[in-house]
C-alpha cells in the first residue's frame, strides 16, 4: 500500500482533498440532500492541511511531516517577499477600480463591501480588515495543499511556469462547488474564474519559490487577496461586468511580466525551483 500510494502520490493526495472539501462545499451549496455539521464545515479550510500531511506521512515518512510543518515557520525571507505578499494583489484589485472609474467615469460604490454581509458588527471598515487578514491566515489551509503538496511534485517533473499553469487550471476548478452555491454557474464566468486562477497561480509559485517553500508567505498572499476582496468592490467571479473582467486582465499582465523577469524554469532568478519527489 506505501508503494502504491507513493508512486500515486499526487492523484490520491488531490482526490482526497477533492472528496474532503467538496463534500463540505456541495452539501453546503445545496447540490448534496444534506448538510454537515457547523464543527465539521469550518474545517473545510483544514481539509488540505489533514490531507497533505497524511500523505506526507504516509509516503514519505515522519522526517518529511516535520520538513513540510516547518514551511509554515519558514519567515526569515527578504522584506521585500512580505512587501509582494501584502500588497501585490490588493494593489492590482485596485488599479481595476480605478481603471473601470476612469473608463466609465461612473463613482464606484464602496457602500456595501461583502465584510458587511458577513461579519454583521457596527464597526469601522478599518477595525476590521487585520482581525479579518488573522481569520484568513487561521482557516484557509488551501496553501498547505496547493503549494506545500501538489506545486512541489509538479515541479519535479515540469518548469515552474508549467507546473503553475497545471496546479492554476486544478485550483480553479476546485472552486466550482461555491460557484454553483453563488448560482455562478454560466460558462462564461466559470471560464474566467479558472483563468483568473491560472494567472493567479504564477504569482503564488513565484512567491514560493523565491522564499525557499515559505508556506508562511503564499498563505500570507492568499489572506491578503481575499481581505482586500471582502473589503473592496471587486469580484472576478462576476458576468460581465467590466470590473471584473479588468482585473482578470490585469492578473494576465502582471504574470505575464513576472514570467518575463523571473524566467519561467524556476520563476526565480536566485533559487530553485521547490521540488518533492
Amino acid at each position: 500500500m506505501k508503494n502504491f500510494l507513493k508512486r500515486h502520490s499526487l492523484i490520491v493526495g488531490l482526490a482526497l482533498m477533492f472528496l474532503y472539501t467538496w463534500t463540505i462545499d456541495l452539501s453546503n451549496s445545496g447540490v448534496l440532500p444534506f448538510k454537515v455539521p457547523f464543527f465539521v464545515y469550518i474545517t473545510l479550510g483544514w481539509g488540505f492541511i489533514f490531507v497533505s500531511l497524511l500523505m506526507t506521512g504516509s509516503t514519505l515518512g515522519k522526517d518529511a511531516v516535520i520538513e513540510l510543518l516547518k514551511r509554515f515557520l519558514l519567515w526569515r525571507v527578504n522584506w521585500r517577499w512580505y512587501l509582494a505578499a501584502i500588497l501585490l494583489l490588493p494593489a492590482l484589485q485596485i488599479a481595476s477600480i480605478l481603471l473601470t472609474l476612469w473608463l466609465t467615469r461612473v463613482p464606484v460604490d464602496f457602500s456595501h463591501p461583502m465584510i458587511r454581509e458577513v461579519v454583521p458588527l457596527d464597526a469601522p471598515l478599518l477595525a476590521l480588515v487585520f482581525p479579518w487578514l488573522v481569520f484568513e491566515i487561521l482557516t484557509n489551509g488551501e496553501e498547505w495543499g496547493w503549494r506545500g503538496y501538489v506545486l512541489p511534485r509538479l515541479q519535479a517533473k515540469y518548469s515552474a511556469l508549467n507546473a503553475s499553469l497545471i496546479v492554476g487550471v486544478i485550483w480553479g476548478v476546485w472552486h466550482l462547488p461555491k460557484f454553483l452555491g453563488a448560482g455562478l454557474s454560466g460558462e462564461r464566468s466559470f471560464l474566467w474564474f479558472v483563468i483568473a486562477h491560472v494567472a493567479l497561480s504564477v504569482f503564488y509559485t513565484w512567491l514560493y519559490n523565491n522564499t525557499r517553500g515559505s508556506l508562511l508567505l503564499v498563505t500570507l498572499f492568499h489572506a491578503s487577496g481575499n481581505t482586500a476582496g471582502m473589503f473592496l468592490p471587486v469580484s472576478f467571479a462576476a458576468v460581465g461586468g467590466i470590473m471584473s473582467n479588468l482585473l482578470i486582465v490585469l492578473y494576465i499582465i502582471a504574470a505575464v511580466v513576472v514570467t518575463v523577469a523571473a524566467g519561467p524554469a524556476n520563476l526565480s532568478r536566485t533559487e530553485e525551483k521547490q521540488i518533492q519527489e
